[in-house]
């Protein structure tokens, strides 16, 4: 019995260590985050969208450039009887359309604007995705670490339950002993296969972020950080953070280009009250007399003095600046927000890897002795494996938390926390 024993007691210690043996046996076919945060960039649709949307933008840039007008060239012949017999009148005229007030170069910087805000979407697009792409991968991360921690309790549950059926078959052990142990495998296994579920769901998911189908499922190579420091102690503070927001955030930065495009929309419409000249030229012949002169032509603003397309632009501009408002304050709430729920995710990472960590390896090595005294019961057993698997799991979903947390906080304060030249690359929105 001693040898079954020996077992159970690897089983226990797998619990802890079996999350770094899958890792490295999946790390020769899975992928990296940034690999998966490069496949997003070029294959996302979303990315794809904005993308176009910045195109879309040029184009209406290019408009505003080209000169509005046209010149205009009108031929007319008649022919013309009377007593002195019939003759035939030609008359070739050119005009052009002169506008006034600067209304080109009021279009070309409303135009600007637009670009300049499609622009900013653009970058703040592409940081929630790189966003979501990293928190899809934690999540798969999680989704697979937990996994083997549940992989392992059904192989330590089934180890006890061996263990147990020999016992009761010599004689040293009870049916409910043996009960217990079974019950125990049986929810083991259960917890197994929604782990494995979570896992599939996971990388379905991953795969969509990645702009990919989710059928690929992908698999990850990665690490939780259990064992690195949370970094928690080199944050910047809340106000820095919240100020950094407020002045690096893409999303923000298109909100006062539309404010900009709109004030600029103002001036257009108001210069468009003013009519445009119109210039021309003509030369005919009537009655067989050479005609040449020049004409000049304004419209008369009596009716129509784009009244309403001003009101409308006047009120489009109080819009906008309402809703730079509004978002600078859900700026303010989601900073705030995601630096509380990173503090709270280090601090437990911490409490967990100060705490539990140490008192499971307390709870292995006094396991350890009882093997070796022969004083393990199934009850005993059965006990130390919740604690470990509990253990086990929720410093795996507290790392995870973590990780999370700080890409949500990332994405609030609108640029990368850390300061490596790698993270500064994928985190920055300019």
């Amino acid at each position: 019995m001693q040898m079954d024993r020996s077992v159970v007691l690897v089983a226990l210690c797998s619990v802890i260590l079996v999350p770094s043996v899958l890792q490295a046996r999946a790390g020769d076919a899975g992928i990296s985050l940034d690999a998966a945060l490069d496949a997003a960039l070029t294959g996302s649709p979303e990315l794809t969208r904005v993308a176009a949307e910045v195109e879309e933008a040029r184009g209406r840039l290019v408009v505003a450039r080209t000169y509005s007008y046209n010149p205009r060239l009108a031929v007319e012949g008649a022919e013309r009887s009377g007593p002195g017999g019939a003759t035939t009148d030609r008359a070739l005229a050119l005009s052009q359309q002169i506008e006034l007030a600067g209304k080109r170069g009021k279009r070309r910087a409303e135009a600007r604007a637009a670009l300049a805000a499609a622009e900013a979407r653009a970058a703040r697009a592409r940081r929630a995705v790189r966003a979501a792409v990293t928190r899809t991968f934690t999540e798969t991360i999680l989704a697979r670490d937990l996994l083997a921690v549940a992989r392992a309790d059904v192989d330590l549950t089934r180890s006890l339950l061996s263990l147990e059926e020999r016992r009761l078959e010599a004689g040293a052990g009870t049916r409910i002993e043996v009960n217990l142990a079974r019950a125990a495998a049986g929810r083991s296994v259960r917890r197994f296969e929604e782990a494995n579920a979570a896992w599939s769901e996971a990388r379905a998911r991953l795969a969509e972020a990645m702009g990919a189908d989710p059928e690929t499922s992908p698999r990850v190579v990665g690490e939780l950080p259990i064992d690195q420091p949370s970094g928690a102690e080199r944050l910047p503070e809340l106000g820095e953070l919240i100020r950094r927001a407020l002045a690096e955030r893409a999303d923000l930065a298109a909100l006062r280009r539309e404010g900009d495009r709109a004030e600029r929309r103002v001036t257009l419409e108001r210069a468009r009250a003013i009519p445009d000249l119109e210039l021309g030229a003509f030369a005919s012949r009537e009655e067989g007399d050479d005609v040449v002169g020049l004409s000049a032509g304004v419209a008369i603003p009596l009716f129509d003095r784009n009244r309403g397309a001003i009101a409308e632009a006047v009120a489009t501009v109080e819009r906008r600046r309402a809703a730079v408002l509004a978002a600078e304050l859900a700026v303010r709430r989601e900073v705030t927000a995601a630096f509380g729920h990173y503090r709270a995710a280090a601090r437990a990472v911490e409490a967990l890897r100060g705490l539990v960590i140490d008192t499971l390896e307390e709870s292995l090595d006094l396991l350890r002795k009882a093997v070796e005294a022969g004083e393990l019961s199934t009850t005993d057993v059965l006990v130390l494996r919740r604690e470990l698997v509990e253990g086990r799991r929720e410093q795996v979903e507290a790392a995870g938390e973590l990780w999370i947390a700080r890409t949500e906080l990332e994405l609030a304060a609108g640029g990368a926390l850390a300061t490596t030249p790698a993270e500064e690359r994928r985190g920055g929105e300019r």
